[in-house]
């Protein structure tokens, strides 16, 4: 890593393989993960910062777990 260069949550997010898909996933950077057959989504709320994060399946995109999160500060607004 370069002296004085911090990686971003969005960074971060493409670095481990997620790509931005607007089209399919409205706003979301999405991976998807053949061998468990689900979807891992993040989308960043707008107005407030804050990110949700979704594990669900690949075939009828039910949703296994969300959870609502502020990616600066480690802590878990929402979730199941």
């Amino acid at each position: 890593m370069l002296r004085g260069f911090q990686m971003t949550f969005v960074d971060a997010l493409i670095a481990s393989g997620y790509v931005f898909d607007d089209e399919n996933f409205d706003e979301c950077y999405v991976k998807h993960d053949p061998d468990e057959c689900v979807f891992h989504c993040y989308q960043q709320h707008e107005e407030d910062g804050l990110w949700n994060y979704v594990k669900m399946t690949d075939g009828l995109f039910d949703v296994i777990t969300e959870v609502t999160f502020d990616p600066n500060v480690n802590t878990i607004k929402e979730g199941f």
